[in-house]
């Protein structure tokens, strides 16, 4: 063997050597570093609890198109809870955040329950109203004025339903004189019809139903109370997850946004959408109106409800603040 021959099986030799050595710790490096790399694979969404609203809701639009997945959030439907305990819900932690009208919440607050507006929702406009009021097709009553003596169902007590027409009512002296049943939206069409009550309180879709088929006729909206500005429908969460997931909530209002805006620009598609995930009749599908990227306006929606509560001797004068009640931080929007 030459000389140049013999360098050469020794440097290989020497590398077999080291292969034998090095590859041993390698294998054993990456045993270590698997698990590590399984921890860094796709991080798990945030999860938002939320009950199956059974108004419409522009969450069931963000969730089908999936705008929640993309800001890395989950919604877990955690199925039917009731209007009367949507409130309830959020105050014990049960759900992370709802929709329900301004005096529960306020209500709600002064009996100590930690809850905040965090989105302004539904807005009620002469086209697209909070509530309709509707009678049976043969009904006499045509205005307010006819209402006096008469049954009206609604679907809660101390909501919009009641209190809105509560107020119309005294303003035109007939406040004292009307009876409220207890009956859901879905059962208002035939309770008229079987005149167990004379005026239904109804939301969308269902008020879209009984229009559309004839099986009721509109008498007028919430707009007539003060041009609808009690009929914020807001989103509203307890305090603890704004102290605890401001980052979740960021997300989550950012595409609520995006959801209620696309709504306003779609809203027989939204109204569709709507439908289709709550198992309704796609012919009667509907929407409501949205405030402009979420933004509570101003103070004006809290306060009117807040007046009210203190007439009707809900709330002490001079305890609640609107601006304690509602925050437009979370809202990409927002400009302090």
């Amino acid at each position: 063997m030459s000389a140049a021959a013999g360098r050469v099986q020794k440097e290989t030799e020497g590398k077999m050597k080291l292969w034998k050595i090095a590859a041993p710790l390698a294998l054993v490096v990456a045993l270590l570093a698997a698990p590590a790399a399984r921890a860094a694979g796709p991080a798990k969404p945030d999860v938002i609890r939320y009950a199956n609203i059974p108004w419409f809701d522009p969450v069931y639009v963000a969730d089908e198109k999936g705008w929640f997945a993309e800001e890395g959030l989950k919604i877990e439907w955690v199925g039917e809870i009731s209007a009367s305990q949507l409130v309830p819900a959020v105050a014990a932690r049960s759900i992370d955040i709802s929709n329900r009208m301004t005096p529960l919440i306020l209500t709600a607050r002064a009996g100590g329950a930690k809850l905040r507006i965090i989105a302004a929702g539904a807005q009620t406009t002469p086209e697209l109203p909070h509530m309709k009021y509707l009678v049976s097709p043969q009904s006499p009553i045509r205005s307010i004025e006819d209402l006096r003596g008469k049954k009206v169902g609604i679907n809660s007590f101390g909501a919009c339903s009641e209190y809105v027409l509560k107020e119309y009512l005294r303003r035109n002296g007939l406040d004292k004189t009307i009876n409220f049943v207890v009956v859901p939206d879905a059962n208002q069409e035939q309770a008229l019809a079987q005149g167990l009550i004379d005026v239904g309180v109804l939301h969308s879709p269902y008020y879209e139903k009984v229009v559309k088929t004839g099986a009721a006729r509109e008498i007028f909206t919430d707009y007539a109370v003060d041009d609808g500005v009690p009929g914020m429908l807001p989103y509203f969460t307890h305090e603890d997850i704004i102290r605890t997931r401001p980052d979740v909530l960021r997300r989550f209002v950012k595409v609520l946004v995006r959801a209620s805006d696309w709504t306003n620009k779609n809203h027989e598609e939204a109204g569709q959408i709507f439908a289709r995930r709550r198992g309704l009749d796609l012919r009667y599908a509907g929407s409501w109106s949205y405030y402009e990227h979420g933004l509570v306006p101003n103070d004006k929606p809290v306060q009117w409800w807040i007046d009210y509560l203190v007439g009707e001797g809900q709330l002490p004068a001079g305890k609640e603040k609107a601006r304690n009640v509602y925050t437009n931080e979370f809202n990409p929007y927002y400009k302090s």
